[in-house]
């Protein structure tokens, strides 16, 4: 929503106010008792229209999201060896919508085509040629010894940061593919650095190498988009034994592996493949798919959430349904099988 004043309307669309709340009453209560920010009152004719702005949204959040925190840190690994499978946006909505409830999040760009960065935090237009090259990323940090708070980019919500992709990163995955332990570098010098934050998310590239190894080793989740199409179908199954290998190898035992369907269509091949999923990874797969959208494009180039920018569309809601139904797995509330059971019963099966 950017710099755009976001309104009660909004506020109600964003925490989805009418499925959880008796009325908006409720808000404003809030705002009068001081649990929530007080609105800026714009005229609107006769009447007095309350406009909040969007670093203020956490914090309306905090009192009225759907996400509560979790006891301990949560570091989830988005990763699917496939590209265009919505693996960037599914990431980007997980990070944006977790911040606008009020949890403090870092997304960590991990492909060297910038994806998540370019969506999150898009540098601003250089005017000279010096200006192009003073990011700095993971590289800068663990090789050449930048610090933590040098590499952190803020973004438009005070919840939400970003470690910004780097075209260095090809250099750091030979780098780490050097040193002892290597695995284990970012659970030993990157993960001690971001104590501060409830949620982190790496959003990696679809080629395995040594950053998504670090990325898993270090997360307690892993995310994975299944593509509802033929040649993510008949990618997937190989290239997540990859993953599931990896884990064995390394003594994951107790990390969560999470799968939903993406780009799910109404032919009947698309829903074909999405059943197949839901068979063959009964044990890891939340049975709510991502609906194909022209408008989720449209929602990463305005640097919203589906939710945000669509709010009455099935894409929105399809994300509001995984994004709680995985952040209940995730935290441990729930398991995979009883958020199953759950939307059986929902849709009387």
């Amino acid at each position: 929503m950017g710099s755009k004043p976001i309104t009660s309307s909004d506020i109600q669309n964003i925490f989805r106010f009418k499925k959880r709340h008796k009325s908006i009453q409720s808000l404003y209560n809030a705002e009068e008792k001081g649990e929530i920010p007080k609105a800026r009152r714009v005229a609107r004719g006769k009447i007095q229209v309350r406009n909040w702005t969007i670093d203020q949204v956490p914090l309306i959040g905090k009192k009225f999201g759907y996400l509560k925190p979790s006891k301990k840190q949560e570091v989830i690994s988005t990763y699917i060896q496939k590209g265009g499978v919505l693996k960037t946006t599914s990431s980007f909505n997980l990070a944006r919508t977790f911040a606008l409830n009020g949890l403090k999040t870092l997304l960590v760009g991990q492909d060297s085509e910038l994806s998540i960065t370019d969506v999150t935090s898009p540098p601003k237009e250089a005017l000279t040629l010096d200006e192009t090259t003073n990011r700095l990323g993971l590289y800068h940090f663990l090789v050449e010894g930048a610090s933590i708070l040098e590499v952190i980019e803020k973004t438009e919500l005070p919840t939400l940061d970003i470690i910004p992709e780097t075209h260095d990163l090809a250099v750091l995955d030979r780098w780490l593919s050097r040193q002892q332990r290597r695995e284990y570098i970012y659970s030993d010098k990157l993960m001690p650095e971001l104590s501060e934050y409830d949620v982190v998310i790496f959003d990696n590239c679809p080629s395995w190498n040594h950053l998504i190894e670090n990325s898993i080793v270090s997360s307690t989740a892993i995310s994975s988009p299944l593509g509802c199409n033929l040649l993510a179908y008949n990618a997937c199954e190989t290239n997540l034994s990859t993953v599931f290998d990896f884990q064995e190898i390394m003594k994951l035992n107790n990390q969560k592996m999470v799968m939903f369907s993406t780009m799910l269509e109404r032919n009947s091949l698309s829903q074909q493949i999405n059943a197949q999923y839901l068979s063959k990874f009964k044990d890891f797969i939340i049975p709510i798919a991502i609906r194909r959208s022209v408008k989720g494009e449209e929602a990463l180039l305005n640097q919203q959430t589906s939710i945000e920018y669509m709010p009455n569309s099935t894409m929105a809601d399809d994300y509001y349904r995984l994004i709680t139904a995985m952040w209940e797995v995730i935290t441990e509330t729930k398991t995979i099988l009883q958020i199953q059971e759950e939307i059986a019963r929902e849709f009387g099966e």
